[in-house]
């Protein structure tokens, strides 16, 4: 019979649960999750985010009221036709001297971020259409005095082929009344009646909308 020293010598120690490999695997298993979990949390935000730009930027067309609230000009009054604003040229104009063509005016102004990703949209446009009596005009809404040359200096950067101007009081408050923001565009048919208004801009949305806007213009 084994002595009661000898059966303890006998009994298998306990092997450790929590070695130093186990740890090791399990910490990395938990950074990993947690790398994985911190990117989708920040996927979703920034996926959140995208939505609610884009749902800021989509124009609204026609006469449709969006949730946003913002209705587009239904028409252009005798007066706001005839109101004088001043050109980059220094000549002045008025919206009843293109009687007879199809006028996109864009709204805009030099510090408007969606104002300078559509420009070279505008610039296409205008050279496209140039010989189907097609004239756009752009129109910022900044103060003249504060901005004739800046505006001449951002008219040279981006090579803007179409005529600028500065907006008259009554061009701004018609067509900026339902929504101060900027850019907007309104389409003039060559009745001098209003065929479109879009407000603000998307990307993808708006220029697919404009150039079709302005073939219907054409065609009536």
């Amino acid at each position: 019979m084994s002595s009661p020293k000898n059966q303890h010598k006998d009994k298998t120690s306990p092997t450790k649960f929590w070695t130093p490999t186990r740890i090791g695997v399990n910490l990395a298993i938990l950074v990993t999750l947690t790398l994985i979990a911190t990117a989708f949390i920040k996927g979703k935000r920034e996926e959140s985010a995208a939505e609610a730009v884009a749902a800021t930027n989509t124009p609204t067309i026609g006469a449709v009221r969006r949730r946003s609230g913002r209705t587009p000009l239904a028409e252009l009054s005798t007066d706001v036709m005839s109101s004088k604003f001043e050109m980059l040229t220094g000549k002045p104009a008025h919206l009843a001297d293109y009687t007879g063509k199809v006028v996109v005016l864009n709204l805009w102004a030099t510090w408007c971020g969606p104002c300078r990703i559509e420009i070279p949209h505008l610039v296409e446009l205008a050279k496209e259409f140039k010989d189907r009596g097609v004239e756009v005009i752009g129109l910022t809404t900044e103060d003249k005095v504060d901005t004739d040359e800046a505006v001449k200096d951002f008219v040279k950067a981006f090579e803007i082929n179409y005529p600028i101007g500065w907006a008259n009081q009554e061009i701004s408050s018609v067509v900026l009344n339902n929504s101060p923001s900027i850019p907007q565009s309104i389409i003039i048919g060559k009745d001098g009646k209003l065929h479109r208004h879009l407000i603000g801009f998307n990307p993808r949305l708006t220029p697919p909308m404009l150039r079709s806007a302005v073939e219907e213009a054409i065609a009536k």
